[in-house]
């Protein structure tokens, strides 16, 4: 993977954004921050790798930019979370998610475990709660993952959730899944593949067998 900063830099950079949103005079932010970094940068540079060849390459190579807002959301998540299994400053961890929701109106929390293969996609207004997730998982804009009585969704490898779909509570969500734009779906369990249309009492399944998140990888 190539990148658009150096390791040091990026750090750096990174260091700075944190200052700029948060001037609270905190000293070891930068410190902080290289501890995860390499873990982070291991995990993006997977996920790019996996990602449709159309999304993320440039003359035949696979790029790390820190100015693409997509993969800057996926990065600060990652971040975040791999600072945290490293015992590191939970404080820090806290602002990387808190620079994410601003920069890019995500709301996915930094203990939230997700897959090693997932993407985000222009998610403005998308909200990730504590959910199982699985490898292949592509979310859009304004979606939400939610609990319903502290009970989160399950979902199967190969799970894509449209512009405003919403998925709350204890619902099992199959392999080769489609979440249509739009729908609601409540406690309800989702046959694999299929894709869910409707909301609430009014979704449908309807058997698919060309999921579309695998337009967004190379599998």
């Amino acid at each position: 993977m190539k990148t658009t900063l150096t390791e040091p830099a990026l750090g750096s950079y990174l260091a700075k954004q944190l200052d700029h949103f948060f001037p609270d005079g905190a000293t070891t932010v930068e410190h902080e921050i290289l501890k995860a970094l390499p873990l982070a940068l291991e995990r993006m540079s997977a996920i790019l790798h996996e990602a449709a060849p159309r999304l993320f390459e440039r003359e035949g190579a696979v790029w790390f930019n820190h100015l693409h807002s997509d993969q800057w959301a996926m990065f600060l998540y990652l971040l975040g979370h791999e600072l945290a299994r490293a015992g590191g400053s939970a404080e820090v961890a806290t602002k990387l998610y808190l620079l994410n929701k601003a920069l890019h109106g995500i709301d996915v929390f930094y203990e939230v475990r997700l897959p090693r293969y997932f993407l985000f996609m222009h998610p403005l207004g998308t909200v990730l709660g504590r959910a199982n997730y699985a490898d292949y998982f592509v979310v859009l804009q304004n979606c939400t993952v939610g609990n319903v009585g502290g009970q989160y969704p399950s979902f199967g490898k190969g799970v894509m959730i449209c512009a405003g779909a919403s998925i709350l509570g204890p619902a099992i969500v199959g392999e080769d899944v489609t979440i249509g734009a739009g729908s609601l779906i409540v406690n309800t369990d989702v046959p694999a593949r299929s894709t869910a249309v409707g909301r609430g009492k009014e979704i449908r399944f309807i058997s698919s067998e060309t999921p579309l998140w695998r337009r967004y990888f190379r599998v």
